[in-house]
């Protein structure tokens, strides 16, 4: 089946506030990405699967004069999906009641091999060796990324983390340089960032 691309830079409820307001996902230090994740793993990409579900997003217009940006309209539309099943090897941070979690994220294909992708989303494929940052979902089902593709990450077997190349975009055309690494590089490094956190946290 071929698959034909098209590449959306607007997403689903926040993501369309954020990229229409100018917001857009900006640089953010690790050691905050941290501490605002739930759950924190390391895991294997066991399943794959695309879902088309129903969504909410804002339409925005912007003053010619002024330059500020207002709400025009609530729109429902539909969106696509990829979920993936994580089979959890290590839990850096939080709890999980199970071995296996549900991870959801934007974009993703339909029946005609039509696709959608977002410009911070990121794919990821069977057996991939993954590190990731998480929160729940608005709804409680999911986890999602804590900030799209830049809180996902692979993993070698010398457990070092590393970026995707094709994951490291931004929106209104600001990029990354796909050498760029986060500043901890291996998960040592994270699980001792990780403990500073709760030992400042119970002080």
């Amino acid at each position: 089946m071929s698959l034909k691309f098209k590449y959306f830079f607007l997403s689903y409820g926040l993501f369309l506030i954020q990229s229409s307001a100018q917001a857009s996902f900006v640089y953010v230090p690790f050691e905050h990405l941290l501490a605002d994740a739930e759950l924190v793993v390391s895991g294997t990409i066991i399943d794959k699967k695309y879902s088309e579900k129903k969504s909410t997003g804002l339409i925005f217009e912007q003053n010619p004069v002024t330059g500020d940006s207002y709400i025009k309209e609530t729109v429902e539309y539909d969106a696509f999906f990829t979920d993936y099943e994580l089979h959890v090897d290590e839990v850096l941070k939080g709890n999980v009641a199970n071995d296996v979690i549900q991870i959801e994220a934007g974009g993703g294909c339909d029946d005609e091999g039509y696709c959608r992708r977002l410009s911070t989303g990121y794919e990821l494929e069977e057996g991939d060796r993954v590190f990731m940052l998480l929160k729940k979902d608005k709804n409680g089902v999911f986890y999602v990324s804590v900030q799209g593709g830049n809180t996902v990450y692979y993993l070698t077997d010398d457990r070092k983390i590393y970026n995707h190349p094709d994951s490291l975009e931004y929106i209104n055309s600001q990029g990354f340089d796909n050498n760029r690494r986060p500043a901890p590089q291996n998960l040592i490094e994270i699980k001792e960032i990780i403990k500073q956190q709760k030992y400042k946290d119970h002080q």
